[in-house]
């Protein structure tokens, strides 16, 4: 019997034991087909196909084999395959992975050696545990950044110390002939040891060869992967199905667990795929329950499902709606009436819409997500939804102001670092800007005591992690609203 023959008997038997002893897994691995392919390291979903390795199955034990079918079964479940939105697919494995493991290890099943595990993402969204890992990675950059800024002006400090102290050797050199021409000679010398380093230098270039000569190996090797999966999955019946796979790579399964690939490309059929998995999440829950085997970690899921985050974007162009004051006029019919010959009052706006932004320039704040709320609010002033937009800069204090009307390019332009204060900032509001329909406050929410309650709404648009910006939120001053903007 070949390796794709006994691999292919595990797998189809792993199935067969999930669908009789694991009701919920069983429903799920009964809606997509096993396919072999040698074109992905170890497993894959996209929806529809279970697609393995049979070198990756030779290297498990049945135990662990259940387990590797149940975590991909997990990823479709969850709908991974359509949530990706333009992530980095590594990345998004690895947080995937780490949503899923931690559950899969509570429901007593067996993973791979060195798989992802992680306590402090238990019960968390692939979304947000992506977003912490970001987090993670550029505060860890910021840090490094700061260290090499601060070695460098310890290395420039040392140089000008140097610097000086060459000036008064030269300095005293000048004061006789005979040492001056013996500095002549040093400096022979100097030329010299100049040209003996420079063949390290020309080692460095022959080392920088050898490298770029690596990369394009790698390049040629990873061709070389693609091709031989191709022919190995025809040839070993992967058919038709794996052909329709082909333009979907391999992101190297970091987890080393199997990993999740795109459901589709278009909107209509991501939308369609997550209707089907809607409907069997539910059918297996369903048939789980009623034998008293629903995994615990499956009604979150459900729950979630249930009652999906609302966008961002949305709720922020919700509040700015309501700063703009409207009236009903019969000067101009209601347009979207007329056909049907019902006259109806249109309605106009009623004075200016004066949007104050607070921006909170400390070192915490994400860049990313204060350019996703530029890009909005710039879309609003152009939408005649914001007619005047005051923006202000501050950390412990105010630091600059700007103004912008209809039609105008807007761009925040924060600069600052350090803590974060922001009663100067709602007090300069309440002093200069009382005509102000509505305030929103783009910060981390550390900011302490914000002072008195301004005489307009106020909406704090807020980044950090996921779990601290839902507990500051539900803390915010005066009871006021707030948007998690960092999921951009």
């Amino acid at each position: 019997m070949t390796i794709e023959d006994q691999a292919t008997e595990r797998v189809l038997k792993a199935r067969a034991e999930l669908i009789m002893a694991r009701r919920f897994y069983g429903v799920l691995v009964s809606n997509v087909e096993p396919v072999l392919s040698r074109k992905y390291p170890t497993m894959a979903t996209d929806g529809k196909r279970h697609f393995f390795n049979p070198e990756f199955i030779q290297t498990l034990t049945q135990a662990k084999l259940l387990g590797v079918q149940a975590h991909e079964s997990e990823h479709d479940a969850r709908h991974h395959g359509s949530r990706r939105n333009g992530r980095d697919p590594v990345k998004w494995n690895e947080a995937c992975d780490y949503a899923i493991n931690i559950d899969l290890i509570d429901e007593g099943f067996e993973l791979p050696d060195g798989v992802l595990i992680d306590p402090q993402y238990r019960g968390m969204s692939a979304e947000d545990i992506y977003r912490c890992r970001e987090l993670d990675a550029e505060k860890k950059r910021k840090e490094e950044q700061q260290k090499q800024e601060q070695q460098q002006n310890d290395d420039d400090g040392d140089d000008d110390d140097g610097d000086q102290s060459e000036d008064n050797d030269h300095g005293d050199t000048n004061d006789d002939d005979s040492e001056g021409d013996n500095d002549a000679d040093d400096g022979d010398d100097g030329d010299e040891g100049d040209d003996d380093s420079g063949d390290p230098g020309d080692g460095d270039a022959d080392s920088d060869s050898d490298d770029g000569d690596d990369s394009e190996t790698g390049e040629g090797g990873g061709d070389g992967e693609n091709a031989e999966g191709d022919d190995d999955g025809s040839g070993a019946g992967g058919g038709e199905g794996e052909g329709e796979n082909e333009q979907q790579q391999s992101c190297g399964d970091p987890g080393g667990c199997g990993e999740v690939l795109d459901t589709a490309t278009d909107a209509s059929d991501l939308a369609e795929e997550d209707i089907k998995w809607e409907r069997v999440v539910r059918q297996a829950a369903s048939m789980a329950k009623a034998v008293g085997e629903l995994p615990g970690h499956i009604t979150r899921e459900i729950e979630r499902a249930n009652n999906p985050p609302r966008n961002w974007r949305d709720e922020l162009r919700e509040f700015c709606e309501q700063g703009a004051l409207r009236i009903e006029t019969w000067n101009r019919p209601n347009r979207r009436f007329m056909h049907q010959r019902i006259v109806l009052p249109s309605t106009q706006k009623d004075g200016v819409n004066k949007a104050v932004f607070i921006i909170d320039t400390s070192g915490s704040m994400d860049e990313i997500a204060l350019a996703c709320v530029n890009s909005e609010a710039s879309a609003m002033l152009d939408d005649g939804i914001i007619d005047e937009v005051v923006v202000l800069y501050g950390d412990t204090r105010l630091t600059r102001e700007d103004h912008f009307h209809s039609g105008d390019e807007m761009e925040f332009d924060p600069r600052g670092g350090g803590g974060t204060d922001m009663k100067p900032l709602f007090a300069h509001v309440a002093e200069q800007h009382d005509d102000a329909s509505l305030i929103i406050c783009f910060t981390d929410l550390y900011i302490g005591d914000a002072g008195p309650e301004p005489h307009c709404p106020v909406l704090f648009a807020v980044t950090g992690y996921p779990q601290e910006v839902k507990r500051l939120i539900e803390q915010a001053p005066w009871g006021a609203r707030g948007i998690d903007v960092g999921a951009h």
